[in-house]
């Protein structure tokens, strides 16, 4: 029976050694192709790495006699951090969740000129980093502001395709003393 479980478990460290490398390899690949920072890419394969070895720890722990009863406890905990990653709003790891999602699913990088509509409190600016937690962006009057990841991925992103749109757009809308109320008749 020891030789078994040992081999057995040699057999899921030797999978998850391949799984570390090509899952290393993948998002790398990914980072690359949608020309994403160094940075960014560390932080998520750390993530993607961390859930990983948490899984091999999970079939050590089946495969040295630890009971289901043991496991599903931990399990259902892990479970219970995960949903409260994805649904609370201003949970930090709701907003790492979100950075991983971002970095594998969403459509604008470093450079990109976007507005996040949120009501009266839109942004609008360059992104200047996707950091684990904020995309940091870099607005016209030269203020960095920090959103955090959740909140961009549940608000509509508009990405200007070149800054002559964005410029023509932002000189459409109406501020809060020019174009708000009709042009007054003089009479001479």
């Amino acid at each position: 029976m020891f030789w078994n479980e040992f081999l057995l478990g040699l057999a899921i460290i030797v999978v998850y050694w391949i799984l570390r490398k090509n899952l290393h390899v993948l998002v790398e690949r990914i980072g690359l192709q949608k020309r994403i920072e160094n940075k960014r890419i560390k932080y998520v394969n750390a993530v993607l790495q961390f859930v990983v070895t948490v899984l091999l720890f999970i079939c050590l722990g089946l495969i040295i006699g630890l009971g289901y009863s043991d496991v599903s406890i931990f399990l259902g905990s892990v479970i219970a951090v995960i949903g409260v990653a994805l649904f609370a709003q201003w949970s930090i790891l709701s907003n790492v969740t979100a950075s991983v999602i971002v970095f594998f699913f969403f459509p604008y990088r470093v450079g990109d000129y976007i507005k996040v509509y949120d009501g009266d409190d839109s942004v609008e600016g360059e992104v200047h980093e996707i950091s684990l937690f904020h995309v940091i962006l870099d607005t016209n009057d030269g203020n960095l502001v920090t959103y955090p990841n959740t909140l961009v991925f549940q608000k509509t992103v508009k990405i200007y395709r070149n800054r002559a749109t964005q410029d023509a757009s932002s000189q459409k809308e109406p501020t809060d003393q020019q174009d708000t109320q009709p042009d007054a008749k003089t009479t001479d």
